[in-house]
């Protein structure tokens, strides 16, 4: 267990999971191309620190209506 806990592969793959679970309201919006997408990223860096702005942000990534192609 002491050669994974000093091991930096393992450092920097769990860093780089932990942004992408952080950051996935955002990705679930780019996806979805949805319509207001400025307003998801910020609900998810400015409330995703707090234990109820990433859900709201997650939710809302689903919620929100896609962009109209005109």
């Amino acid at each position: 267990m002491d050669a994974l806990a000093n091991s930096i592969v393992f450092w920097i793959g769990l860093m780089l999971l932990l942004v992408v679970v952080f950051l996935l309201p955002t990705i679930i919006g780019v996806l979805r191309g949805v319509e207001n997408f400025a307003l998801l990223f910020a609900l998810n860096c400015l409330g995703g620190l707090t234990c109820i702005g990433w859900p709201a942000a997650l939710i809302a990534a689903f919620l929100l209506p896609r962009r109209q192609d005109r």
